[in-house]
């Protein structure tokens, strides 16, 4: 049936510290400047009815932005599907003929796909779905230094890594210093083991949106490194300056079994997820921290920082 038809019809790295009862888990110390969660308002509240988009997220994922393009095409729904697709505007929602205002920004093609389902499962009994970005212009990266062409480049749900970026900008220039690589990211310099890469083939960070890559003479020296180990296991924030890090040793773990297991739950929590784009707060409530279908299906990921909130 067509819509149109069927419509005339009817939101670790660093954080704190735990107790002993630490079974099945690596405890560490953790080190570095602390963190606070976000205010519940500014984070996105995880519930029963969007746990779906979060269980299994994967933290590479390109979440849409502001001036982004979409484009969507659903079955039995034709009327979704238009040529200039959907601009995400500066609420951060795009505007959808019979469904309304849907939240976009900051949110990966899958998330919002599975919205466009469960508003079209109103008017259509099995919904299909397909999403895609049209065009990317919400997020950038800044090249400079010794490059053949320095550039911005725009990121795309193909994560982007130092070396790919340096590429794009036509790679070194004559004489320049490759083992001199740095990162501006948040304000802060970072500096990039580039002979890790070089002599042995490590794997290279990869680039968020607003970063700033210096290459060469424009890096500054003795930076601080950017810290992959910090990005390894989860780490639990119980009072500021008090973190320890729990390392997953390779297993899947829900954030119930998490909180039970370091003796954190009872009242809200807060997870901070490390992103493609930067970072992401998801908020749960006391009722959906405690609950097998929704915090015993957020499955966490190396990196996630875990807030319990002190009951308000």
């Amino acid at each position: 049936m067509a819509l149109k038809h069927a419509l005339q019809a009817v939101a670790l790295i660093v954080l704190a510290g735990c107790t002993p009862q630490t079974s099945g888990f690596t405890p560490h110390t953790a080190t570095g400047g602390a963190m606070r969660p976000l205010a519940p308002d500014m984070a996105i509240a995880v519930t029963s009815a969007n746990i779906h988009q979060f269980a299994a997220q994967d933290r590479n994922a390109y979440l849409v932005g502001r001036g982004d393009v979409l484009q969507i095409h659903a079955i039995d729904a034709a009327e979704l599907t238009t040529p200039a697709g959907y601009l995400v505007e500066a609420d951060g929602a795009i505007q959808v003929p019979f469904l309304g205002r849907v939240p976009a920004a900051e949110r990966s093609t899958a998330a919002i796909r599975a919205d466009l389902a469960d508003r079209l499962r109103a008017y259509l009994p099995n919904p299909q779905v397909d999403l895609r970005v049209a065009e990317y212009n919400a997020r950038q990266i800044t090249v400079i230094g010794d490059v053949m062409r320095p550039n911005r480049q725009t990121l795309t749900s193909r994560p982007l890594t130092v070396i790919d970026a340096i590429n794009a900008a036509g790679g070194f220039s004559q004489g320049a210093n490759m083992r001199r690589v740095a990162i501006v990211r948040g304000g802060q310099d970072f500096g990039i083991d580039m002979d890790a890469f070089l002599t042995r083939g490590a794997t290279l960070p990869l680039l968020r949106d607003g970063d700033i890559l210096q290459v060469g003479r424009s890096a500054a020296r003795d930076l601080p490194p950017l810290n992959s180990d910090a990005t390894q296991g989860v780490t639990l924030h119980r009072a500021q300056n008090d973190m320890r890090r729990f390392e997953l040793d390779g297993r899947p773990v829900t954030l119930l079994q998490f909180l039970t297991s370091t003796d954190s739950g009872g009242g809200e929590v807060q997870v901070i997820r490390t992103i493609a784009a930067g970072q992401q707060a998801l908020h749960f409530s006391a009722a959906d921290a405690a609950s097998p279908t929704v915090a015993g299906r957020f499955m966490l990921q190396d990196g996630d920082r875990v807030f319990p909130l002190m009951p308000r």
